[in-house]
C-alpha cells in the first residue's frame, strides 16, 4: 500500500483510481458516529474498490469508537433519531461487501490502532505472495 489516505470529496473522484493500481490491501474506513459515512461504504466505496481493485484484500474499519460513549455525540444523534453504528451492523456490511475482516479502532484513545495496521500488513504481504505465485504458474516453458 502507498499509504494514501483518500477522503470522499468529489474533487478527487477522477484522481482516486490512480491510487488503487498498486494497492496490496484496501482499508475502507467509516466513522461509527456518522450514519452517512457508514452508508457510503456500500453506496460509494465498495463499488469503487471492487471495480478498481478486483481481488485485492479489503478490510472494513470502524473509526472513532470512543465517541460511542460520548454523551454529547449520542445526544446529537438521538435528536436526529439516529444512533451510532453497532459492531453487528458493521459486521453485516463486511459480509455484504465480502471484506476479509471488520475491525474497530479509536485513534484518540489508541485502541486497536496497532491491530488495524498489523492485520493490514499481514494481508497485504499474503496478497503479494499469492500474486507472485500466480505469475510463476503462468510462465510457459517449451523444451
Amino acid at each position: 500500500a502507498h499509504g494514501n489516505v483518500l477522503k470522499g470529496q468529489e474533487d478527487y473522484d477522477r484522481l482516486r483510481p490512480l491510487s488503487y493500481q498498486e494497492a496490496n490491501v484496501v482499508l475502507v474506513c467509516f466513522d461509527v458516529t456518522n450514519p452517512t459515512s457508514f452508508e457510503n461504504v456500500l453506496i460509494k466505496w465498495y463499488p469503487e474498490v471492487k471495480h478498481f481493485c478486483g481481488d485485492t484484500p479489503v478490510i472494513l474499519i470502524g473509526c472513532k469508537t470512543d465517541l460511542r460513549k460520548d454523551k454529547e455525540c449520542t445526544r446529537r444523534l438521538k435528536s436526529l433519531n439516529l444512533a451510532p453504528i453497532t459492531y453487528i451492523q458493521a459486521e453485516n456490511t463486511r459480509q455484504e461487501m465480502n471484506a476479509e475482516l471488520y475491525l474497530e479502532c479509536s485513534a484518540k484513545q489508541q485502541e486497536n490502532v496497532e491491530d488495524v495496521f498489523r492485520e493490514a500488513t499481514q494481508r497485504a504481504l499474503a496478497f503479494i505472495r499469492r500474486q507472485k505465485n500466480r505469475k510463476r504458474k503462468k510462465k510457459c516453458v517449451v523444451l
